[in-house]
């Protein structure tokens, strides 16, 4: 179990690793972003180490066996802090937005609103730190752990009915 645990925390780590260079990927917000995001062919990285974390957390969870109610008790607080990081997000890209409009204002006196309604939505290489930073991080953290306790309470599902099925 402790290699269990030991691998766990490697695995986050090297996410860590991932989120920290895709956030650096960012260029300033006045800079040509070239031919489209080199960031997301090391985002695809990160779909692979998700089912490895989920795994392990199965593996964790099942060895010590967390009773039902209490399963349910810590999926709502994850879907509570997923909510609220979700709002945080939101803020955030808005305020982000409104930097960008400084800073364009600031060097050219003039802001064009399309230009930054186009460089901040979708997988644009300049919101690369709004969608890879220590926030989103932790809703990847917690979102590995809802996915492993859905599975947990599936399988006890699943195993419950078989035991019936057995009497």
């Amino acid at each position: 179990m402790q290699g269990v645990k030991i691998i766990l925390l490697i695995v986050y780590l090297l996410v860590l690793g991932v989120f920290l260079v895709i956030n650096q990927m960012t260029p300033i917000p006045d800079a040509s972003s070239g031919n489209g995001n080199p960031a997301l062919l090391l985002a695809w990285v990160l779909l692979p180490l998700l089912y490895l974390l989920v795994l392990l957390w199965i593996r964790i969870l099942r060895m010590y066996s967390i009773n039902t109610f209490f399963s349910i008790g810590g999926l709502l607080v994850i879907m509570i802090h997923q909510i609220t990081a979700f709002s945080y997000q939101k803020r955030e890209i808005n305020e982000y937005r409104q930097v960008i409009k400084n800073e364009l204002f600031k060097r050219y006196g003039i802001v064009d609103e399309e230009y930054v309604r186009m460089i901040t939505k979708g997988l644009s290489i300049h919101v690369n730190n709004q969608y890879f930073n220590l926030n989103t991080y932790f809703m990847f953290v917690t979102f590995s752990i809802f996915v492993a306790m859905v599975c947990i309470l599936w399988i006890k599902k699943k195993e419950k009915n078989m035991m019936s099925i057995k009497s």
